[in-house]
């Protein structure tokens, strides 16, 4: 006799998966187009051509949202009511401080509903990640071949981006690096640290997607390696070497190959080192930077000048919104800003904000990855975030928070799923 109720419940699942799918496809494309190809600085170039402020659009706040409520069920709700919360005091902070409502849209927009991310489920994630990295990789290799022609060309490109852009804060630090003898990477991703921050993703998930599916994407190791050397030095981040390093540790450390990865990456750091000009571009960094007596570049000194200061000491519940911490540097100092987002979150939001924003952004992932026993996950994670917070991105609106937590979410999905494969494995 045929059963046509489970026949017919099993045709409904697979419908509703197809459309599951189906709209998660189209959720991480338009996340992806808008958290990693869309920049700031493509955004400042279209707002300066057609004359409307283009920077903060509302479809990735209704999408993450949307998305967010249309998977309920399957979502974080711990996220959830940490997000609710942050959202309420901030709103009493808006009516106390009388705080513009654009200036806490773009909180919202740069930082509170990427918070959600970090909640998200998705299903079919080892595809999910896939994708993206073969999207993500092509992007990468394009971006540091770019910064090669760039350097190689003594900055031409950068001199067309800098009157693209000369009605920008990012002249100014275009402007600087041209007259220096040092060279940065600056493109149409963003500014040499966003530049850097991409790269530690770059290697961070690839090496995290080789080391758990032990499978090759649409490029070898190898190219990985060459791309992530060459990048971070013609970003030149001092901070990012050391996190690079930290990275390729790692590599040396863990797994069966050790001494196949160690030997490849002594050949190819010294084969790109013997390139003067990138080597002699590094160093020259490091003794500006050193006979400035700053190392840091000014965030140490910002730093003291708030705690030597009669600069008040952070509100514990709300603050005045984004932008303060730097008000009030620049009100006892000649410095801009203080580069520090977990300080600038301290003055900007209030202390007890600050701390269920970075349990959102740090505590739950690491959660998550020593629960499901991945160190190595977790180690990876760590790096990008500490990276993350080593300047001053996630604290404005360019969306180096969106980009931290969207791979928050594919990290958090690959551990949790990856952990159900193997029980499933161990019980078969």
């Amino acid at each position: 006799m045929i059963n046509l109720k489970s026949d017919f419940s099993l045709s409904y699942n697979s419908m509703s998966q197809y459309k599951l799918l189906k709209l998660q496809k189209i959720f991480i494309y338009i996340l992806i187009f808008y958290t990693f190809l869309y920049s700031n600085v493509i955004r400042l170039i279209f707002s300066d051509l057609i004359h409307i402020n283009l920077l903060y659009s509302f479809l990735p706040v209704l999408l993450i949202i949307g998305y967010y409520f249309r998977g309920f069920k399957r979502n974080s709700t711990f996220i959830l009511f940490i997000t609710l919360c942050i959202f309420f005091l901030n709103l009493i902070s808006v009516l106390y401080y009388q705080i513009e409502i654009t200036r806490f849209y773009r909180y919202m927009y740069s930082i509170l509903i990427p918070l959600l991310l970090v909640g998200t489920t998705l299903v079919n994630i080892k595809e999910i990640i896939k994708r993206f990295l073969s999207f993500y990789n092509i992007l990468i290799i394009l971006n540091v071949i770019y910064g090669v022609i760039d350097l190689l060309s003594k900055k031409k490109l950068q001199m067309i981006l800098g009157n693209w852009l000369s009605n920008t804060n990012y002249s100014l630090s275009i402007q600087w690096d041209i007259q220096s003898q040092v060279y940065r990477l600056f493109s149409i991703l963003g500014h040499p640290l966003t530049n850097m921050f991409l790269i530690i993703i770059f290697i961070s998930l690839n090496l995290a997607y080789n080391h758990y599916y032990k499978e090759k994407i649409n490029i070898p190791i190898y190219i990985v390696y060459i791309t992530t050397i060459i990048g971070t030095l013609v970003c030149n981040s001092k901070f990012g070497i050391v996190i690079i390093c930290a990275t390729f540790l790692s590599t040396i450390l863990i797994g069966k190959k050790r001494w196949k990865n160690l030997i490849i990456l002594i050949i190819f750091i010294f084969t790109i080192l013997s390139f003067q000009t990138l080597k002699q571009n590094v160093i020259h960094r490091f003794l500006l930077a050193s006979e400035s007596g700053d190392l840091t570049n000014g965030r140490l000194t910002a730093f003291e000048f708030l705690l030597n200061s009669n600069v008040p000491l952070p509100n514990i519940f709300i603050g005045k919104g984004m932008g303060t911490s730097d008000l009030l540097l620049q009100s006892v100092s000649s410095l801009n800003n203080i580069e520090m987002p977990f300080i600038m979150y301290l003055y900007d939001y209030g202390v007890f904000n600050t701390v269920l924003i970075y349990i959102i952004l740090y505590l739950f992932p690491i959660f998550v990855f020593i629960k499901n026993k991945h160190f190595y996950l977790c180690y990876l994670f760590t790096l990008i975030f500490v990276f993350a917070n080593s300047y001053n991105g996630m604290a404005v609106s360019i969306g180096i928070t969106q980009m931290l937590t969207f791979i928050s979410m594919l990290l958090i999905n690959m551990s949790n799923t990856f952990n159900k494969s193997i029980l499933h494995k161990k019980i078969d």
